[in-house]
């Protein structure tokens, strides 16, 4: 059994995932300033209105959805006999999903490859942390 993932999911939560999603949401907050000194709009459009994505905005959702992520990694651990590699691919598969948004909703080729490196950026860094703790067997029955 990982370290991490034990049968009290609340002190889990905040050893394994916690960390992750600051750690996450501080790498996205540096890299959206250097393509931002780059000279990255962050404007995209959704809906046909214009927006742009601001540094707060990013580093919140970044911390939320690590969070968010980071929970179910925990969940899978408890429940799967290869939580690892579940969890990498659906962070995969996730990956893939918010691409789409840059790709369809910005203008500016910067933009783009500032949203793009931004959502591997938190995924990476949520893998590099997480992951290591969730181990390759199955813990703890709920």
């Amino acid at each position: 059994m990982s370290s991490a993932v034990s049968s009290r999911p609340l002190a889990a939560f905040v050893r394994t995932v916690l960390p992750a999603a600051i750690a996450a949401a501080v790498a996205v907050l540096v890299a959206y300033f250097l393509f931002d000194l780059a000279g990255a709009d962050y404007t995209v459009t959704t809906s046909g209105s214009q927006s742009t994505v601001n540094a707060p905005m990013a580093g919140i959702m970044t911390l939320l959805m690590t969070l968010v992520g980071g929970g179910i990694a925990l969940v899978i651990a408890r429940r799967t006999a290869r939580p690892g590699r579940t969890f990498v691919l659906l962070v995969a598969l996730a990956v893939v999903v918010m691409a789409a948004g840059p790709l369809t909703s910005a203008q500016q080729g910067l933009t783009i490859a500032a949203l793009e490196v931004l959502h591997l950026i938190a995924a990476a860094t949520v893998l590099l942390i997480v992951l290591p703790r969730l181990g390759n067997s199955r813990t703890t029955p709920s």
